[in-house]
């Protein structure tokens, strides 16, 4: 009987041990099935996400190359730009413009330059510099509208710029300088004229010694200041047609003195609406204007500006 029960025993535990090696086996089969197709699943997952992030990666490529390129092109622009402007800045007087021109350069050894351009007389246009061969005509013409053309002359500008790129243009040491008187005529009537007498004075002006004022209106009517200190005189002539002479006239003009400023770091323009300004005059009524002051300091500065 013994015998009989461990028999079905072993046999029992031979058909369960077949039982779960028949069912491993099918187990790791299908495992390892899932995890090919997993793998594949993931590959292939892999190879798109690949595919994504280069396809993003060359648009943004692109993208970044095309603002960099904006960028460039926008650099350029602004570079060109501030070459044209600096051009335009630098392009000088156009001597097609000009009908009259007279540069007179005196040193403080006596020796003088003179420039005179007359464009419908190139027989009055010439070049004289002392100790050297005039010019005249086309030659004299060729070198004056050289000289125009690294000048820039307007209202706008400070007396002094203005003088200095005339020095420079026609070479002359600005430390040897005494005396430069510029005058010019443009195409449309108007006119600038600018005096400096005394350039290697000291640098306070001091008081005004003599100061003498011009106006000329479109009307007909006309306006003069004249002014001296040292002996004290003073003559005002209105538009009107009054007068005013001795005290009452020396009170009246140093009263408008303390009030304006003319110097040659100072513009035309600034220089001639604070005297209109003082005086109650619009400037749309001004035709020719005229001022001239001498300080102590035996320096002269005197412009001129006249339009039609």
């Amino acid at each position: 009987m013994k015998k009989v029960i461990t028999g079905l025993t072993a046999l029992t535990f031979l058909a369960a041990c077949g039982g779960l090696n028949s069912v491993e086996p099918e187990q790791n089969t299908t495992s390892a099935g899932e995890a090919e197709e997993a793998g594949t699943a993931v590959n292939e997952s892999q190879q798109n996400e690949s595919e994504s992030s280069e396809e993003n990666g060359e648009v943004s490529t692109g993208e970044n190359a095309a603002e960099n390129s904006a960028d460039e092109n926008t650099g350029e622009e602004a570079e060109a730009d501030e070459e044209t402007s600096s051009d335009e800045t630098a392009s000088g007087v156009n001597a097609e413009d000009v009908t009259e021109f007279d540069l007179h350069i005196e040193f403080q050894d006596d020796t003088e330059w003179e420039y005179e351009l007359e464009r419908d007389d190139l027989d009055d246009t010439e070049v004289d510099r002392d100790g050297e061969e005039s010019l005249s005509g086309e030659a004299a013409l060729e070198e004056i509208e050289g000289i125009l053309s690294e000048m820039t002359i307007n209202t706008d500008r400070p007396l002094e710029d203005m003088i200095q790129e005339a020095l420079e243009a026609t070479g002359a040491s600005a430390d040897e300088v005494d005396d430069v008187d510029l005058e010019i005529k443009f195409s449309d009537g108007e006119e600038i004229t600018i005096d400096h007498e005394g350039r290697q004075q000291a640098a306070d002006y001091g008081a005004v010694r003599e100061f003498d004022l011009d106006i000329d209106f479109f009307n007909g009517e006309d306006l003069e200041y004249d002014y001296e200190a040292d002996d004290p005189e003073g003559e005002i002539e209105r538009r009107d047609g009054s007068e005013a002479e001795g005290a009452a006239a020396i009170q009246e003009i140093e009263a408008l003195l303390e009030n304006i400023t003319i110097s040659m770091d100072r513009s035309i323009s600034d220089m001639k609406e604070e005297v209109l300004s003082e005086l109650d005059i619009a400037e749309d009524e001004v035709e020719d204007f005229d001022i001239e002051v001498e300080y102590e300091n035996g320096e002269t500065v005197k412009f001129k500006h006249d339009v039609e």
